[in-house]
């Protein structure tokens, strides 16, 4: 049941992603749903996952297009944060593999170089950080109890929608 869940909301989100953000927003929002499930079909992973959709709806709504940005870190973290509690190097990775997916989406739309050393570093300093607090969480909530699990889970959230804020803030620059 929980497979069929997930891949049901799994559909929603990559149509709503693509309706209305169009391709690059359904590209990282798949590559994000692959990543996530091959740690595992998790409905925790999509319930961390979904809230992003709310940098999309935000887009959707004023017209901005570089909330882009805060999306792809939003789901970045997601990933750093669920890998890493496989393995500690899995977790970099799959950040990293969302953070060159959309470096590649910006290559492809033209951006100027300046703009692309400038998301590229504020988007390895997120992810930096997003591993460090995930880290530090796990460590200081390693006992494997109920309540251990729901405090990852609540912190997981914490750094996910910090991370995006960060991404958010950093389009100032």
């Amino acid at each position: 049941m929980a497979q069929l869940i997930f891949i049901i909301v799994e559909l929603i989100f990559l149509a709503v992603a693509h309706f209305f953000g169009g391709p690059p927003w359904a590209v990282i929002g798949a590559i994000a749903v692959v990543l996530l499930a091959l740690g595992g079909i998790r409905t925790e992973s999509l319930a961390l996952m979904v809230p992003s959709l709310a940098w999309l709806g935000f887009s959707h709504a004023t017209g901005n297009r570089e909330l882009f940005f805060p999306y792809t870190m939003y789901l970045a973290s997601c990933v750093a944060l669920r890998d890493s509690q496989r393995a500690s190097w899995l977790g970099p990775l799959g950040g990293a593999a969302i953070v060159a997916a959309f470096m590649i989406i910006r290559i492809l739309q033209q951006a100027t170089v300046r703009v692309l050393v400038v998301e590229f570093v504020v988007a390895a300093a997120i992810l930096a950080l997003v591993v460090v607090a995930g880290s530090w969480i796990q460590r200081r909530l390693a006992h494997v109890t109920p309540a251990a699990h729901a405090a990852h889970a609540v912190w997981h959230a914490a750094i996910v929608a910090a991370s995006s804020l960060l991404a958010y803030v950093s389009l100032a620059i």
